[in-house]
């Protein structure tokens, strides 16, 4: 994984890329809320993002999400 994120760091950073609400990233990975905010705080902290578009942005520049409507190759 890119700059240390662990495997669970990548699946919240494409759910926030994805823009779900931290309750819908709980639900789907079947983790509670305060662990999601725990792993976005990490997320800040390794990519040296502020916010979660600073997260998005991160993501799509190094390709581990796309956003809506762009085809992959």
């Amino acid at each position: 994984m890119p700059d240390g994120l662990t495997p669970r760091e990548a699946e919240v950073l494409v759910l926030i890329a994805d823009g779900l609400s931290r309750t819908e990233m709980a639900r789907t990975l079947h983790i509670s809320r305060a662990t999601v905010k725990t792993h976005i705080d990490n997320l800040f902290a390794r990519t040296g993002a502020r916010d979660r578009t600073g997260v998005v942005r991160y993501a799509y520049g190094r390709g581990l999400a796309h956003p809506p409507g762009t085809s992959v190759t």
